[in-house]
Parts: structure tokens; sequence; C-alpha cells
């Protein structure tokens, strides 16, 4: 596998599913905050919506591909940069460790599934201007977030809150970085 495929087909996504684990450590604080099989539910529907949002991003990207003028390298590098930028600013906003949203309701799993889907979006759009396995980047990225969410949100007493903001803001970063060396490579 070359340096190219490594870095989006292992680092990034696991980049882009630190900002699912931040959400759930931050909504696994609390002495009885979850209710039983809120763990599970929250991380599979995290990662059902990341995998449709990631082909539905890639399937827009088949859209815009014909239709500018922009280098393919270049649109990837915007899609990354937004991403980054995203993550950084939720990452620097979060730094209060409180709770916003009862995450034990599935409305309220979908909606942040869906807000942090925007994410994905983002990234389907940026593979389809890069020779990258979508489907594979979908499959490592949603078990990335199975794992990650499910976690954040069983230990997220023991993780704190500081650790989850800390990660996604290095998240951002690395994401920010890694649109830089694309447009510089």
């Amino acid at each position: 596998m070359t340096l190219q495929a490594t870095l989006y087909l292992l680092i990034l996504p696991l980049m882009l599913a630190m900002q699912h684990f931040s959400v759930s450590v931050s909504n696994g604080i609390g002495k009885g905050a979850l209710k039983p099989g809120t763990p599970l539910k929250t991380a599979l529907l995290f990662a059902i919506i990341t995998f449709l949002m990631v082909m539905a991003g890639e399937f827009a990207g088949r859209f815009l591909e014909g239709r500018t003028d922009i280098p393919h390298h270049g649109l990837a590098f915007l899609f990354l940069l937004l991403i980054g930028v995203r993550m950084v600013w939720h990452a620097w906003k979060k730094k209060a460790s409180q709770r916003i949203f009862d995450i034990n309701q599935v409305p309220v799993i979908f909606a942040l599934a869906l807000a942090l889907g925007i994410n994905m979006l983002f990234a389907g759009l940026a593979l389809n201007f890069l020779d990258i396995s979508t489907m594979r980047f979908a499959f490592t990225l949603s078990a990335a977030v199975l794992l990650l969410s499910f976690s954040g949100l069983l230990y997220g007493n023991q993780f704190g809150d500081t650790l989850g903001w800390k990660v996604e803001l290095v998240a951002g970063i690395y994401v920010l970085g890694g649109g830089v060396a694309l447009l510089a490579g």
C-alpha cells in the first residue's frame, strides 16, 4: 500500500472519527447519564449515518466532477480544509464541559449523527476527487466511528471531557495538514 493510500484509507478515517469520540465522551459523562443500550444504539446509528453520508458525498462529487474547471486535487484540498476547520472550530467551542443533549433519546441521537455526518459528506466529496476507494474508506471510517463512539460513551467518566476536545482539536489540525500535503504533493 502506498503512503498516500495509507494516509487516506487508515489514518484519515481515524482522525475523522475523533469528532464522534469527542461528542460521545461529553455525552457519556455523569453518573447514570446513559440508559442501558444507549451506547450500542448510538454507536450503530453514528456508524450507519457516517457510511451513508460518505457515499452520498461521493455521489455528489461525481455530479460535481464534470461541472467545474478546478483541478481535482484542488477540490479535494478545499473539502479537507473545510472539514479540518469545522473540527478545530467545534473542539475550540467545546471547551466548556457541559452536556447539552440527552443522548438517550433516539431523535437526539439521529440529529447528532446527521450533524456530525456533514463532515462525512465533505469527506465523500473529497474522496471522489482522489484515486481512493470510497467503499473501503467508508467501511474503515464507519468501523472507527462505531468503536470510538461506543468507547467514548462507555468510558466518558474515565476519559473526561478534556481528552475529547483535545483529541478532536489535534485530529482537526491533522486533517488540515493532510489537505495542505495534498495540495503541496
